[in-house]
């Protein structure tokens, strides 16, 4: 495996990244201004953006592993060669949390579709 080829997808990561980062923020930005409206039934709605805030919030930890093993990789692999295959075990485990940290959007965007729908409904 070359050096550089974890560093071609920390692009694409980062994108994952600032994309989660924005719906993280505007999802905090709609939970505050519900809390600010006095209705009380709106209650268990806050309840639900806060759990779809929390998956969010894993999503982004795995993102940030993800993407420093990929520089762990790459800099393995630049400096030392492929010592004993750290460098393919680092980008390989930092594949699987990237890929976990999509199973969690996937989860996010289809549980925020019935959120949406039950808030509108109010």
């Amino acid at each position: 495996m070359e050096w550089y080829l974890p560093f071609t997808v920390i692009p694409g990561v980062g994108l994952i990244i600032l994309s989660t980062s924005n719906i993280m923020l505007n999802l905090n930005d709609e939970i505050f201004r519900i809390k600010n409206q006095a209705n009380v039934a709106k209650e268990d709605i806050i309840e639900l953006k806060l759990s779809q805030l929390k998956i969010l919030s894993h999503a982004i930890v795995l993102q940030y592993i993800g993407l420093f093993l990929f520089l762990v990789s790459g800099m393995v692999n630049a400096l030392f060669g492929n010592p004993a295959g750290l460098s393919k075990w680092s980008l390989l485990i930092g594949v699987c949390f990237i890929g976990l940290s999509i199973i969690l959007l996937i989860t996010y965007s289809y549980r925020a579709i019935a959120v949406r729908q039950k808030h509108l409904q109010l």
